[in-house]
Parts: C-alpha cells; sequence; structure tokens
C-alpha cells in the first residue's frame, strides 16, 4: 500500500520520503524558521515538519515546561507565512498539531498532511478529529505497543481514512542507538500493510541508513542550523552539512538495495564471456570421433557451449577436425 503527500508518493516502490524536522528547533524565530526551510531545501529532503499548537490548550499552566513552549511558541499567522514561504521553495510543508485549534488552523492554510506525534498515540479524540479532516496521517509510535497501533488505526480507518502511514520511533531524546530495534519496522509493516518508517530521535546516522536498508518508507531526522543554540533538541540535531551528507547516502542505499529481482545487471553483463566458460576441444579431434572426457574440456572464454551441455555431448560424433583448444560449436556435433 501507499499514500501521497503533496506529489511524493510513499511506499516500497518509491524513494524514501525525507522530512527534516525542524521541531521547535527555530527557537520561537520566524527568520530562523524560513532559514530552516531554505537549508532542508538545499540538502534535499522530500519535507520540512513543525510543531503548531497554542501552549495553553495542551498544557497545564502549572506544567514544569508550560514557560519553554510558550517562549518558542509561533503564532498561526507566522505558520501561515512560513507555509506559503515553503510553498515558493516547492517544499513540502507539514506540521504536528497538538491541539484541535492547531490542527483546524493546518488544515485552513491547505497542509497535504498531518503527522501525528508519539505523545498523542492515545489521543484517539486527536487522531479522530485530525482522521475526519481526510487527509494523509503519519503517525509516530514511540512509547505504543502494537495494540495502541493497531487501535489508532482501525480508528481512522473507521472514520474512512485509509491514507495512515507509521513510524517506529524511540521516544527518548536522545535515543540510544542499541535500543532503537529496527526490526519493529518489519512487524508493523506485517501486520498493517501501510508505509513504515523511523522518527529518529537520535545522535547516530548508522541509525537512519540501517532503517532505510531494513525497508523504511519515511525517515524522519531532527536538524538544527547550529547545535550549540539554545533548547532542548539543537544538541542531538544534525546540521546541513551532515543532513545532506546523510541524504545522499540514504539515496545511494537505496540503489544498493534495488528491486529484490535476481538477474544480470547492466555492469556485469559486459564481464560474461570473459567470466564464464565453454566447452573447448581438449585435443584435435578427427571427423567422425566421439566426443568423450579424454577430448572435451571446460575453459574460457564463454562465447561457446554452455558447461551445462557436457553429457548432451558426450559420445556424440564430431562433425568436422577440430584443433585443440578450440570452442565446440553446435554444428560440430551429429
Amino acid at each position: 500500500m501507499s499514500i501521497k503527500i503533496s506529489n511524493k508518493n510513499i511506499g516500497n516502490s518509491f524513494p524514501t520520503f525525507f522530512i527534516a524536522e525542524a521541531g521547535l528547533n527555530h527557537n520561537g524565530d520566524i527568520d530562523l524558521a524560513k532559514r530552516m526551510i531554505d537549508e532542508s531545501q538545499i540538502v534535499g529532503a522530500d519535507a520540512i515538519k513543525f510543531q503548531t499548537y497554542k501552549s495553553e490548550n495542551f498544557l497545564s499552566e502549572n506544567s514544569e515546561y508550560f514557560d519553554f513552549f510558550k517562549n518558542v511558541e509561533l503564532s498561526f499567522e507566522e505558520f501561515k507565512e512560513i507555509k506559503e514561504y515553503a510553498d515558493n521553495l516547492n517544499t513540502i510543508f507539514i506540521s504536528t498539531p497538538f491541539d484541535f485549534e492547531s490542527a483546524d488552523y493546518l488544515k485552513k492554510i491547505n497542509v497535504p498532511g498531518f503527522k501525528i506525534a508519539s505523545s498523542d498515540m492515545t489521543n484517539l479524540p486527536l487522531i479522530a478529529y485530525i482522521a475526519k479532516m481526510n487527509l494523509p496521517i503519519i503517525l509516530s509510535t514511540g512509547l505504543a505497543t502494537i495494540d495502541e497501533i493497531d487501535e489508532s488505526i482501525k480508528l481512522c480507518n473507521s472514520l474512512g481514512n485509509d491514507q495512515i502511514s507509521i513510524l517506529h520511533c524511540v521516544a527518548d531524546y536522545p535515543a540510544p542507538p542499541e535500543e532503537t530495534n529496527l526490526r519493529a519496522m518489519e512487524s508493523i509493516k506485517e501486520k498493517f500493510h501501510v508505509p513504515v518508517g523511523y522518527s529518529d530521535n537520535g545522535e547516530s546516522t548508522l541509525v537512519d541508513e540501517v532503517a532505510v536498508s531494513l525497508g523504511a518508507n519515511i525517515i524522519e531526522k531532527h536538524f538544527t542550523l547550529d547545535k550549540n543554540l539554545e533548547g532542548p533538541d539543537h544538541s542531538f540535531s544534525i546540521e546541513p552539512p551532515d543532513l545532506k551528507l546523510l541524504i545522499n547516502r540514504i539515496r545511494l542505499i537505496e540503489k544498493i538495495r534495488g528491486d529484490g529481482i535476481k538477474s544480470p545487471t547492466k555492469s556485469e553483463i559486459k564481464n560474461k564471456l570473459v567470466i564464464r566458460k565453454s566447452i573447448f576441444a581438449s585435443q584435435q579431434i578427427n571427423n567422425g570421433d566421439l566426443f568423450s572426457l579424454e577430448n572435451l574440456a571446460i575453459k574460457r572464454p564463454g562465447d561457446g557451449i554452455e558447461p551445462k551441455h557436457w553429457n548432451n555431448i558426450l559420445n556424440k560424433k564430431s562433425t568436422r577436425d577440430i584443433q585443440k583448444d578450440e570452442l565446440i560449436r553446435w554444428n560440430d556435433i551429429s
């Protein structure tokens, strides 16, 4: 199964959909957000993703994190400006709404799809609200069990939305590579038959490369313009030069992974004659002699009769005189 976000198809038959996760690394600065869009486009990301919210709608004002989220909050109008900026660069803009009002606004400014955060994996009211908008959904599954994923997918399907993709995720920041359990992607894909990927909260790029080699349809990776900026996510986020290198390596891994069909490649076909072997005369063979173990040999090059026909030639008569180390041809056999 595949889904489509904007002009990008996502699924087994298509290139890995790479999301540059801006998150909150704009630090509440719209100019910094625009620069992040610029960089995501330069390095070759398919999409850039933000987080859209009103702090009062998803956080208790007594929360220890309230002030942080409030300080980096962008207004709805700023998100409209950012979305238009991304559109002008032909960059796919998506965002994660943390509340109903934010979801409504993102729909209003025509986002091509939604990302639902791991923190809302069991927030079925929000998932249902977004599902009814009938846009593609990328559902992140940090902390989730397979049964919780099943519950969310069934809910979306029951509301007429089957445009679902699932991201395996480890909800730790940064996520240790040894805890990523990437084979969980295989279990999710096998059970739900939807596009599956990995949402990476860690520093290692090897994890992303392994995920793609295992068949990830989507990679989401936190990025920043400067790891030394203030804020909780910058330190484990990837900077643009390394992000570009990662995306280039992913595109190479896709080629290395191939299509799974075992057949000769263009590069090796040219070597067939040199590498393969043929049936030769190992000594002088006269017209009328029987071909035998004593007068035949298997040698390179491979531009004659293939050795698999050996038993079809033994004890047959030669139709001509054949010199030592001369190829045996089909018309030499009677």
